[in-house]
């Protein structure tokens, strides 16, 4: 299986409607700022699908440095500290890394609507989730076959490390543990997750991490 990495530019999880893969690896100091090391692999497949007509509606990714830096602009405390592209036979991929001077601006990169991005805390505790998948309620044999074909191999993963011991957890829209292919390291200073992108974007029942620190 090819190790498939993304940015979550606009919003990662805006990232996980099209066929792409993503590994984030995000790293907290003890203030909650931090860095995001993104690395992001494109179908080329699906990049020119995405430019046939009557797919305008579908989420646009940013794949040039001009791209994520307005994108980046619009986030107060959100600054591309390296950015770097390449094309490969089936793929483009780009890795770059950033810096966010707290969870908010972190999790407003990841999901500018506020919809599926979420931070709170209280005097004990912190909590990030991110909602991978919202559950499937329709279903296009013709589109899901196309899917499953270009997502084989591509797989979302994340990394989160933190100045203490944190838990993290993969759900399902009833609060169940998510454990089909998934590859988790739960409580630790460095946590991490590994779903295959086909188990995300095929969810019926919806995927969210939550992350407790």
């Amino acid at each position: 299986m090819r190790t498939i990495n993304t940015v979550l530019v606009l919003s990662v999880l805006a990232l996980l409607t099209s066929c792409v893969g993503v590994n984030a690896d995000i790293v907290f100091n003890s203030d909650n700022s931090g860095t995001i090391t993104l690395e992001y692999r494109i179908s080329n497949l699906m990049e020119s699908l995405g430019k046939q007509d009557g797919n305008e509606g579908y989420p646009v990714v940013p794949v040039g440095r001009t791209d994520l830096e307005r994108t980046v602009a619009r986030i107060p405390g959100m600054k591309i500290l390296s950015w770097n592209s390449r094309d490969e036979k089936t793929d483009r991929v780009i890795i770059t890394k950033l810096q966010f001077a707290n969870p908010e601006a972190l999790l407003l990169f990841f999901d500018p609507s506020g919809e599926k991005a979420f931070y709170s805390k209280d005097r004990d505790s912190q909590k990030m989730t991110l909602v991978l998948s919202e559950g499937r309620t329709s279903q296009n044999r013709d589109l899901e076959d196309l899917l499953r074909r270009v997502s084989a191999g591509y797989k979302i993963a994340m990394t989160i490390s933190s100045s203490s011991e944190g838990r993290l957890s993969l759900l399902d829209n009833e609060g169940r543990p998510v454990t089909d292919k998934a590859d988790l390291v739960s409580y630790s200073k460095k946590v991490s997750f590994s779903l295959p992108l086909e188990n995300i974007l095929f969810a019926q029942n919806g995927i969210r991490a939550e992350f407790i620190w």
